[in-house]
């Protein structure tokens, strides 16, 4: 990237911290799960939803925040979620009960859905020029990809010596740090960067409602199965509501999610991707945590050492990726980089009692994160990379509510299998049985990435504005 202004540089240092601290939110929590199960009295059904009830409301709120924020200024957004995201975790800190664990994970969901489309919003504005903007994307995706490495290895350093309540305690301060230097740092949105119009408030309650109860079956699945009268209730409701939302987005003439989007190349290709991505690295590293302190007997403090190369490597790979895009494009990246990830995924699934970390265990979490961060940097560019400016916000919430609902249905999925497997004893070879399914099934999803990957996605396609053409009335200016 050409040498950035003092301006540019503060702005995407601070957008990606954005994206750094809600990713490593999400996994610095997983390498904590026994200890809090211990603490508070999860059972082992119960357990994951200390991680769904934050992807449920972070993939719920994520596209109406997007269009709220390309409405009333993407700053305004930010600070809000902000201000929700640093309360929530002081509560989740307090916890005393299962019950207030996961509803206060629940409304931090909804504050991190909020920064996340609103910090890509203000980065794709700031930078305006094409290279430009496709380095500050890769940018901001490499910043998720090593967020959910070091919150992992994070979780467990934490954990070990001081207890699971600081794993949310210590993330109080980036959060109230990232709302001050918001205030001082970030100026007001520019008017002409802005949507017209209003919220399509119709379309935002069955959007929302509809996500919802979508990703509420999903991760209720795991614990009460698919055929329970609450996951089947909210898994027919959720999808009515979401048919009923596209219903209303072509008949209104405001629409929240407007029609013309999935006439841009790939957007429909890259969100399939990403669904698939995230499904199978929520899953997986869930489960990954779990084999080696519960299968391979490794205490939270090992078990963060172990994963270590997660962030090293998560780091190393997204730099990589970011210059390697403008020369290769993204779709070579995304077919080596999910090829890569089946295999690493691979690996996992036939770790056993005597498998030792070196050189199994290591090389199965370079394969994964190496192929994991290749894949998230490059998918994030194909999303953004024809938004137009008054859709940005907008946009990034779309793909990232793809990512998180894929997240709730990888996890819900994977738990279902392992469940199945486990459920036949409690012995370590069972619950390595089921771990070992989970990792075949996280294969299996990313396989189907790599397969829409290699059908579906365009090398190129048409400029934004002959898809801007026809009858679908505009949400703002061009």
């Amino acid at each position: 990237m050409p040498r950035l202004r003092r301006r540019e540089a503060l702005l995407l240092v601070l957008m990606c911290s954005t994206q750094f601290l809600n990713v490593a939110n999400i996994s610095s929590v997983n390498i904590a799960l026994p200890d809090i199960a211990a603490d508070l009295g999860f059972s082992a059904a119960t357990l994951p939803w200390v991680v769904s009830a934050y992807l449920l409301t972070f993939a719920g709120f994520l596209l109406v925040s997007g269009r709220i924020a390309d409405l009333i200024g993407r700053r305004k957004v930010l600070i809000i979620g902000f201000a929700i995201f640093a309360v929530c975790t002081l509560v989740d800190a307090v916890a005393v009960d299962p019950q207030m664990l996961v509803v206060a994970r629940a409304v931090q969901g909804i504050g991190a859905a909020a920064t996340i489309p609103a910090a890509l919003g203000i980065l794709t504005s700031t930078f305006t020029e094409a290279s430009a903007r496709s380095r500050a994307v890769a940018a901001f995706g490499a910043a998720g990809a090593v967020g959910f490495a070091s919150g992992l290895i994070l979780g467990g350093v934490v954990t070990g010596p001081l207890g699971w309540r600081w794993v949310f305690g210590i993330t109080v301060v980036p959060a109230v740090l990232l709302l001050a230097l918001t205030f001082r740092f970030v100026p007001r949105d520019d008017a002409s960067d802005l949507a017209k119009g209003r919220v399509d408030v119709i379309g935002a309650l069955t959007a929302t409602a509809g996500l919802l109860g979508l990703v509420f079956a999903l991760t209720n699945a795991s614990r009460s199965g698919w055929a329970s009268l609450g996951t089947l209730t909210a898994l027919i409701g959720g999808i009515m509501l979401l048919g009923a939302f596209l219903w209303v987005q072509a008949r209104v003439r405001e629409p929240l999610m407007p029609p013309r989007l999935w006439r841009r190349p790939n957007l429909a290709a890259v969100m399939v991707i990403g669904l698939c991505l995230f499904a199978a690295w929520v899953g997986a590293n869930f489960f990954l945590v779990l084999t080696l302190q519960r299968a391979l007997g490794y205490s939270a403090g090992e078990a963060a050492m172990a994963l270590l190369p997660l962030a090293i490597g998560g780091l190393v790979f997204a730099t990589l990726t970011g210059r390697l895009l403008p020369r290769s494009g993204p779709k070579p990246l995304l077919v080596a980089g999910l090829s890569v990830y089946v295999s690493g995924l691979g690996m996992m699934a036939v770790i056993d009692t005597g498998t030792g970390y070196w050189p199994h265990v290591l090389i199965a979490i370079l394969l994964a994160v190496a192929g994991n961060s290749i894949t998230f940097v490059a998918a994030n560019v194909v999303a953004m990379a024809r938004a137009r400016p008054d859709e940005q916000s907008l946009v990034g919430g779309l793909f990232n509510t793809g990512m998180q609902v894929g997240g709730g249905l990888g996890l819900a999925i994977m738990s279902a299998v392992a469940a199945g497997r486990i459920d036949a004893g409690s012995s370590t070879e069972a619950l390595l049985s089921g771990y070992q399914a989970a990792f075949w099934t996280a294969a299996g999803i990313a396989a189907l990435g790599l397969l829409v990957t290699a059908v579906f996605l365009r090398t190129a396609g048409p400029k934004p504005s002959s898809l801007d053409s026809g009858p679908t009335p505009k949400v703002g200016p061009a």
